[in-house]
């Protein structure tokens, strides 16, 4: 006989059951559809075109000559005046009228921008739509519902006069207003002769089929002109404030993450506890040695890492809902792991309810352990925001039952039939700092993001002074930069639904000074770098030591300045006109399409999206290739990136990166991290993947994966391993990863631009050490 308590289990359960089903078919947070397809929903817009052909026909030098407030003169250019013009003191709010010449005729037709110091002005309005979740799917997406928005700050730009609002995340100048003409368009890849047209990845993720999406061409774009910078002040006495709450959800918030984990299978409180086992060595997992996790220490990180941080809201509302489909919990406390970068939050689980799990945020992948001598005697040790950890890896995907690493899934066109995979092994071996996110998703799910059988590792960005990009994450010019990438976060990883308004100005706000430790770095990686070549003594006089060094400032030795100055002469050479701009990221933007720069790993998602690559910016180099160079990190150190052998076939270092061989390992060079990937992911130079016994069903399932990627192959003879061909994929890349009829045909190597002359090498290396 059921007594009371047995009843009321049996209708909580029951309960239980139909809330779970409901949620299964996709109730109440959506029922996914489809992506719009670029291809089918975009158009050439000649009207637009025609416009923006006739501007760059006029391209003049731009000049400031006067600097209005709220309509009263605050600054006029004087070139011969004896008497100092004091600069400008802005506050947030005002309208500023900057008169002059050249301006041309704004950023929707010319590719322009206007910063005041680190902050750039923000040219176009930011929406911010509802994102859901179709739970049977795992598919996230986004409805004509906005929830919250950010203005753009230009009122109106004329070739002679621009008005725009002082931002509330601005400290002060120098003030730039930076013109580039679009020159025309990148030819479509699979319409020759035709533009390529992408939509605005503001909106790509509403699925709305009578949602109107905008689309854009993927520009090319002209050299960089600029105004001379005029130094104004800004008066913001809130700045503070917004500086803390942006500082909080770099380090503090989970972006959504512990709850999406825990709901994937992945605990992260028994990877923290030692109490997970290395799939590959069988031992216990170290967070330390398996994905570079930091230890929260105080004085090493800022206190918003260690100390419990409550958000009332959260900066973005999840789209998982919340205990048997009620409302997620839309505030909550996050308190520290005792890892920076990977913080407990409350959050309502849709089967369990209210709890707290474990997330990452952006410390995880943008914060590197430096120790550095500042003066003699002082070594300052912290985790550095915004440098990419270059030990960071996807191996905490392993560390337990996450979904999607193992599953029955459809391979590519040649096994397209269901059958069981098993990604350990390629997961596993993935390069240090870089992720491979398509990799731990189910092929055929839905999402943009799911696996295509594409191996394309990207590698985490330095973004210690990234406020002036527009085409953030290789976008094109419609994405709108930092703010854009951050308003409409992606999944696999868990990083759902879009940010507010307030949350997401305020991470602007950190973001701006995030270069404050930049000079230290510069002068102890120069240090560092002339040590180890050998350089010290002639261009030095003697080894002053570090902290000497990094106090002094290189600018301070003779023999380095001559160095920098002959290395700054080949850069503007042979680098400048993709690395040259006017507001100090040493990048102009530009697009290259995939035909003509190439990538060692196959092209990402969004860089397939595009057909084109952006020129990167180049900041802090000595400690960023430490994760690798270029979008996908295959260059082990700058030597080897810039040296004429690397792009010419049949060299020894043009062998030893793109043709499969069994060379010994040459020395990688660099006193600080010596060695870019695991010792078994790499035989010669050649990335290579071990073979699983194939006398078990685990290793029969291992070597499928990976066999089902076109670009691994075997080599006769050989037992052991997996080899990525280069060669291969440049013969066949195109028609099964992109849909076009022949082979596109890449460059002989990945980024196919290095100096003419070895004796180069070193003089431009050094000068690179500077920016």
């Amino acid at each position: 006989m059921e007594t009371k308590g047995v009843k009321k289990a049996n209708r909580v359960f029951k309960t239980a059951v139909i809330a779970l089903t409901a949620l299964a078919a996709g109730c109440p947070a959506g029922i996914f559809t489809e992506f719009p397809n670029q291809e089918q929903v975009c158009t050439f817009d000649p009207v637009r075109e025609g416009i923006r052909a006739i501007s760059a026909a006029n391209f003049p030098q731009p000049q400031l000559q006067s600097l209005s407030i709220n309509g009263t003169l605050a600054w006029q250019n004087l070139p011969n005046s004896v008497v100092p013009v004091p600069p400008p003191v802005l506050a947030p709010g005002q309208v500023i009228t900057l008169k002059g010449s050249g301006f041309g005729a704004g950023p929707d037709i010319d590719f322009s921008k206007i910063m005041i110091g680190n902050t750039r002005i923000l040219e176009t309005d930011l929406k911010m739509y509802e994102q859901r979740l179709d739970v049977a799917k795992q598919v996230n997406f986004e409805v004509d519902n906005v929830h919250d928005q950010w203005n753009k700050y230009v009122i109106s730009w004329t070739d002679t006069e621009i008005q725009f609002t002082v931002p509330e995340h601005t400290t002060g100048g120098p003030l730039i207003v930076q013109v580039q003409k679009r020159t025309g368009y990148n030819e479509s890849l699979l319409r020759p002769g035709q533009s390529h047209n992408v939509i605005d990845a503001q909106t790509g993720r509403i699925t709305d089929e009578d949602f109107k999406q905008n689309c854009d061409v993927v520009s090319t774009l002209s050299e960089a002109k600029a105004t001379d910078p005029l130094a104004v002040t800004v008066n913001n006495p809130g700045f503070g404030d917004l500086f803390t709450l942006g500082e909080e959800v770099f380090w503090s918030y989970d972006f959504n993450i512990g709850i999406a984990h825990i709901i994937r299978n992945l605990d992260w409180t028994k990877i923290f506890g030692y109490q997970a086992t290395d799939p590959i060595t069988g031992l216990i997992a170290d967070p330390v040695l398996l994905f570079g996790a930091n230890r929260a220490v105080t004085g090493e990180v800022p206190s918003a890492a260690t100390d419990n941080v409550y958000f009332d809201p959260y900066p973005q509302p999840t789209p998982i809902p919340g205990f048997l489909g009620s409302d997620p919990l839309l505030k909550g406390n996050t308190r520290s792991s005792g890892w920076a970068g990977y913080r407990y939050a409350e959050a309502s689980n849709p089967y369990t309810g209210k709890g707290e799990w474990i997330g990452f945020n952006c410390a995880s992948c943008h914060g590197y352990r430096v120790s550095f001598e500042a003066s003699p005697g002082n070594v300052v040790t912290k985790v550095i925001p915004g440098l990419p950890n270059p030990k960071w890896s996807m191996k905490w995907s392993l560390l337990g039952d996450f979904k999607g690493v193992k599953a029955s899934e459809p391979g590519p066109s040649f096994d397209a039939s269901s059958k069981d995979v098993d990604k350990t092994v390629l997961i596993y071996s993935l390069p240090q700092g870089a992720g491979e996110h398509t990799l731990i998703r189910i092929k055929g799910e839905g999402s943009e993001t799911d696996n295509d059988y594409q191996f394309s590792p990207i590698a985490i960005p330095n973004v210690t002074n990234y406020m002036g990009v527009r085409r953030s994450l290789s976008h094109t010019e419609s994405y709108v930069g930092f703010e854009g990438s951050y308003i409409h976060s992606e999944e696999p990883d868990g990083a759902t639904g879009s940010m507010k308004t307030k949350a997401l100005q305020a991470l602007t706000a950190y973001m701006t000074k995030l270069d404050q430790n930049d000079r230290s770095l510069r002068q102890a990686g120069m240090y560092r770098w002339l040590k180890y070549k050998g350089k010290l003594l002639g261009q030095a006089g003697a080894d002053p030591g570090e902290g000497s060094f990094v106090q002094t400032g290189w600018e301070s030795y003779p023999g380095v300045t001559s160095a920098v100055n002959r290395g700054k002469t080949i850069f503007q050479r042979d680098c400048g006109s993709c690395h040259g701009d006017k507001v100090g990221l040493n990048s102009n933007e530009k697009m290259f399409r995939l035909d003509q720069v190439g990538r060692f790993f196959a092209p990402t998602v969004y860089q397939r999206k595009q057909q084109s690559i952006r020129a990167t910016f180049l900041r802090d180099m000595y400690w960023v290739q430490h994760r690798g160079l270029l979008s996908d990190g295959h260059v082990r150190n700058l030597e080897d990136l810039v040296h004429p052998d690397r792009c010419t076939e049949g060299s020894s270092l043009y062998n030893s990166y793109y043709t499969i061989h069994t060379a010994a390992v040459p020395p990688l060079g660099g006193p600080d991290f010596p060695v870019p990937y695991p010792s078994h992911n790499r035989k010669g130079d050649v990335f290579r993947i071990p073979k699983s016994p194939s006398d078990t069903d685990q290793g029969v399932k291992r070597n499928r994966f990976i066999e089902r990627h076109k670009y691994f192959v075997s080599i006769p003879g050989d037992n052991d391993w997996y080899y990525w061909d280069y060669q291969k994929m440049r013969r066949e890349y195109g028609p099964e990863e992109l849909g076009t009829t022949a082979p596109i045909g890449l460059p002989a190597s990945p980024h196919p631009w290095c100096t003419n002359n070895s004796a180069d090498v070193d003089d431009l290396v050094e000068y690179i050490l500077t920016l």
